[in-house]
């Protein structure tokens, strides 16, 4: 837009302004503001200019519209200026006058103390939310609404984008690997609003990495996560476990995500042994040895003897329960022996008590 053009809009509106020159300061309603921001061509070509023009009507629908707040409420740097137009850098908005709750948990997330360590691609609260058309969850349009929830982690969480090229994220394809996935196509093709999107595991605000005993990923909490949606993962599970494991002991089981990849879960039908199948792509290996104590132990596991014994049914990683699936060798996170209390508890203390369960005791 040239000069002389926005002179032809910004002269009329200044006459206007001196109308309310005189009004006091509790007359500055949104109606003031918007002689000037519901005028789109008055800022074409300017740097945010879709953030500077507005649309009352769609502010009306927002959540701080239908509660009736007014400009000034939030650009508390305008209140009581007798300047108009004002000057056009204004002090940035800090929701946290008002969402303070919600702003201490963003303070601890990764999101927050990316900001604060002053990082340009950490997100604020206007990169979910808007800035003037917030609207509530439940309300379809929004971009924190359900359905809407995976596109909008998606701007940065998807391959090729700034934040995926500079920044160390343990998960690749997390946007693609979703939408394949049983809870991707349970909203996208189905339209369920009741399967699990990002905000189900990470928390909206708190988004905390998955080493903090803290976080909703940790280890420890993944099952009670997972439960939310999951009811009784302990009676429709696999049965060769004791089901209070799943939350009172995590510690002792393989945590869910190792089974079942964070972003990739399918509808599988597991064959009888299928995981097995992995362990022994090393350990049918009659050579297969390790040295322990200075002493040559083999490592070999004889399939058809395995498939004969009473353990045929159970997979190699619910007794040896420090496996991590995601490791090439998933075996190395193995530090101590198995545990045969996660399923034989009875026996185990019988044995422990026993003068044979001493003499081991003693050595």
């Amino acid at each position: 837009m040239s000069v002389t053009s926005r002179r032809n809009i910004l002269v009329p509106l200044l006459l206007i302004a001196g109308l309310f020159s005189a009004l006091p300061v509790e007359a500055q309603e949104n109606e003031l503001c918007m002689m000037c921001h519901g005028e789109v061509s008055v800022f074409e070509g300017m740097d945010r200019a879709e953030d500077l023009a507005l649309s009352l009507d769609a502010y009306s629908r927002s959540v701080h519209g239908m509660a009736a707040m007014n400009c000034v409420d939030c650009h508390m740097d305008l209140a009581g200026s007798e300047d108009f137009p004002h000057a056009e850098q204004l002090m940035d908005v800090e929701c946290a006058m008002c969402h303070g709750d919600v702003a201490a948990q963003q303070a601890e997330s990764l999101h927050g103390l990316a900001a604060a360590r002053g990082d340009e691609l950490a997100p604020g609260c206007v990169d979910c939310h808007s800035s003037h058309e917030v609207r509530s969850h439940t309300d379809p349009d929004s971009r924190t609404s359900v359905m809407n929830i995976p596109m909008l982690c998606g701007e940065c969480h998807h391959e090729g984008t700034p934040v995926s090229r500079t920044h160390d994220i343990p998960q690749d394809q997390i946007l693609e690997n979703y939408s394949l996935s049983i809870h991707g196509e349970g909203l996208f093709r189905q339209g369920l609003t009741v399967t699990a999107v990002c905000t189900s595991c990470h928390n909206s605000h708190l988004i905390l990495p998955h080493t903090d005993p803290r976080s909703s990923i940790h280890r420890d909490n993944v099952a009670a996560t997972c439960t939310q949606c999951h009811g009784q993962i302990e009676r429709v599970h696999r049965k060769v476990i004791e089901g209070r494991l799943w939350e009172e002991e995590p510690h002792m089981i393989p945590a869910c995500v190792e089974c079942h990849s964070p972003h990739q879960i399918r509808r599988v039908f597991y064959e009888s042994g299928a995981a097995n199948r992995d362990c022994l792509s090393c350990h049918d290996d009659p050579d297969l040895t390790m040295v322990s104590g200075g002493e040559t132990i083999s490592l070999f596991v004889d399939e058809q003897a395995y498939n004969a014994s009473s353990h045929s049914g159970t997979a190699c990683a619910q007794c040896h329960s420090e496996v991590a699936s995601s490791l090439h060798r998933p075996c190395e996170t193995i530090t101590a022996p198995v545990d045969c209390s996660v399923c034989h508890p009875a026996e185990v203390e019988l044995h422990t008590s026993s003068t044979h369960g001493q003499l081991l005791a003693e050595g």
